[in-house]
């Protein structure tokens, strides 16, 4: 602070207009990457430059300071050559010219309003601890000078700002500047997303394509699902993603959910299906939404259950569940409830007793949906099948599990009771404890 305070006092008085013609053409001749500009200056001197910069705006009169030369200073600031560097020291200097101009001409930068905004988020991209609430208090600072809170500020530049990224956004890396910018601006924009909806979903869906590269898609899979859990918290951000789930499924997820070999695509895998999680949890998928994806989506859950990973399996049976719970009776028949319990059954001699759990919780929902009218007759086999499934577990080492099953079977066991009671019979002297088995034979032989 106090060497700044010298720099500022040594600058002081010296006229604006001596001090730009050599400080702008400095930063306009700079180069922000490995490789030197033209003029060969680097990105160490565009800072220091910045920090030079700084000082004379603040020992600047305001009266001095004419609209013009700020207008040049900000023109020159917001260019990407300035302030698209992985030179850190060059963000901090880059806010405290910001914080010079708007605290000595902050009523003439409405002009250059959605510019500011838009270095300042980038700012925030890439700043953390005390930097990034300086930076944040800039935003607030932009928007109270032109009489806008901060929603307000967003709602009036997040067309301009969504039409600037997405004229590059096909070109993006994970490490892009701009695509860090696009998520540090939709976390941010709260229920001003719904306005930008179809721009957003194109983005998300270039960005996420088979064709990309890995990390951007994981990366964007997880800035989406962060975006889907906070829906909720705003109607209108909640209403602008529940009218684009189907397309956000159909189109965003599914793709990257398929099977490829290899780790990364595994990983792919993981984060697409936890950003589905997120859209289901946040209940932005209606009934009649389910029915126009559900014929696509089930299969993909079910086989993602057996998925290498464990997170992904874990998550895929959350999925299921709730698909489950949501769909009812109305989207779900005995016969395509049975294409579901094979891979269940399979998933209970699984290495996470976490999934395990997890699984039977999704048999209890499974059970819940098979209609009183259901024939016990000519689905005797599939019954069968379940109910030798399941007492091989109520046995389990694991107490959680036992009475996980137990759970299971109580409600498994109204469809036919005396077929399961049959089964218990058969089994129930092979356990290493009848608890559970007497259990269950009270309950059905009443």
């Amino acid at each position: 602070k106090q060497w700044y305070q010298r720099r500022v006092a040594i600058t002081a008085g010296i006229e604006p207009k001596l001090w730009k013609e050599f400080v702008i053409p400095a930063l306009q001749g700079s180069s922000t990457g490995e490789v030197k500009s033209r003029v060969g200056v680097s990105p160490q001197l565009c800072t220091s430059c910045l920090r030079v910069l700084s000082s004379l705006i603040t020992g600047s009169l305001p009266e001095k300071l004419s609209p013009e030369i700020t207008h040049e200073i900000l023109d020159t600031i917001c260019k990407p050559e300035v302030n698209e560097s992985s030179h850190s020291p060059l963000y901090i200097e880059l806010s405290a010219v910001v914080k010079s101009v708007l605290n000595i001409h902050g009523s003439t930068i409405s002009e250059y309003s959605c510019s500011l905004l838009f270095l300042l988020l980038r700012l925030c991209s890439v700043s953390t601890g005390d930097e990034l609430i300086a930076n944040e208090t800039l935003i607030v600072q932009l928007g109270e000078l032109q009489g806008k809170d901060l929603m307000e500020l967003y709602a009036e530049h997040a067309p301009t700002l969504v039409e600037k990224l997405k004229g590059v956004h096909k070109n993006w890396t994970r490490h892009s500047p701009d695509h860090n910018l696009f998520g540090e601006f939709l976390l941010r924009s709260g229920p001003t997303v719904s306005t930008i909806m179809p721009d957003v979903y194109g983005i998300f869906k270039d960005c996420t394509s088979k064709e990309k590269d890995p990390e951007l898609r994981m990366s964007m899979f997880t800035l989406l699902g962060r975006l889907l859990r906070e829906a909720p918290t705003t109607s209108d951000a909640a209403k602008g993603f529940s009218l684009y789930s189907v397309e956000v499924i159909r189109e965003v997820i599914l793709p990257n959910l398929e099977w490829r070999a290899g780790r990364t695509a595994g990983m792919v895998r993981c984060a697409a299906v936890s950003a589905l999680w997120a859209l289901l949890k946040s209940e932005l998928l209606s009934l009649a939404q389910l029915k126009q994806v559900k014929e696509e989506l089930m299969p993909q859950l079910v086989a993602n259950l057996d998925d290498d990973d464990c997170g992904t399996r874990l998550v895929s049976c959350h999925c299921l569940n709730f698909v489950l719970l949501l769909g009812g009776q109305e989207c779900f028949d005995p016969d395509s409830l049975h294409k579901i319990y094979l891979e269940l059954l399979k998933r209970l001699d699984d290495s996470s007793d976490e999934l395990r759990v997890a699984v039977t919780k999704t048999f209890i929902t499974f059970f819940s949906l098979i209609p009183e009218d259901y024939d016990r007759e000519l689905y005797k086999a599939h019954l069968q099948a379940l109910y030798r499934g399941l007492l091989i577990h109520l046995d389990d080492p694991n107490t959680a599990i036992q009475e996980g099953i137990y759970n299971v079977l109580v409600e498994g066991g109204k469809i036919h009771p005396a077929y399961l009671c049959d089964h218990i019979d058969n089994v129930r002297h092979k356990h290493r404890s009848s608890l559970f088995c007497d259990k269950l034979l009270a309950l059905f032989r009443k």
